[in-house]
């Protein structure tokens, strides 16, 4: 298995397809989509406009040919993403699923997301966004494949890592990568927690 690689615009079909399976049973996802059934499917339309617009911006990174892992990472000199006109006309396929009503159902909870990542990793930092690995895949090191060189330019430019789950068993997996729990937040009439994760300057 080779180490990782930039994504380019001919792989976002292929991120899309394993973010959003590696995603199907994600707690945010369970609840923002509750019907297992066209969930999948949903999930790709999202992250096929999500993976675009990150590659686009350099944040997409890949193991596998084909694909079995991809991360996003947000770099410390990048700007906060904006979607353009463009960019826009692709959400289009989104408002005919489920989407805008899990949207709105899981608000509280993204928006409790957007308030730990504020507060506790307010400095310049290096941001794991979303990082999926195929079920199939797992248990080889991929996810090592897609943190490790991030920690270690994070080493390099002094500056901290922060990333978050709602998924209590991936806290040991970012523990394991120097990340500690500096918040949990439980979400009142949803049932999920959202765990901040920050990996302090090394």
């Amino acid at each position: 298995m080779t180490d990782h690689r930039p994504l380019t615009l001919a792989d976002v079909e292929g991120a899309a397809r394993v973010i959003s399976k590696a995603f199907v049973d994600d707690p945010l996802t369970s609840y923002m989509l509750p019907f297992k059934r066209s969930r999948e499917k949903t999930l790709f339309k999202f992250f096929r406009i999500y993976a675009e617009i990150n590659i686009k911006a350099g944040r997409g990174f890949g193991v596998g040919d084909p694909l079995q892992g991809v991360a996003f990472w947000k770099f410390p000199s990048q700007d906060s993403m904006s979607i353009s006109v463009k960019s826009l006309g692709k959400l289009l396929p989104l408002l005919f699923t489920m989407y805008p009503i899990g949207y709105f159902r899981a608000r509280k909870i993204l928006e409790q997301t957007d308030a730990l990542h504020s507060k506790h990793a307010a400095e310049p930092h290096f941001y794991l966004d979303n990082l999926g690995v195929l079920a199939s895949a797992r248990g080889h090191g991929l996810s090592s494949k897609l943190i490790r060189p991030f920690l270690q330019m994070a080493d390099e430019q002094k500056v901290s890592a922060y990333t978050d789950t709602v998924t209590k068993a991936n806290v040991p997996l970012y523990e394991h990568f120097g990340f500690q729990c500096v918040e949990e937040s439980f979400i009142i009439g949803t049932g999920i927690t959202v765990y901040a994760m920050k990996r302090p300057i090394q």
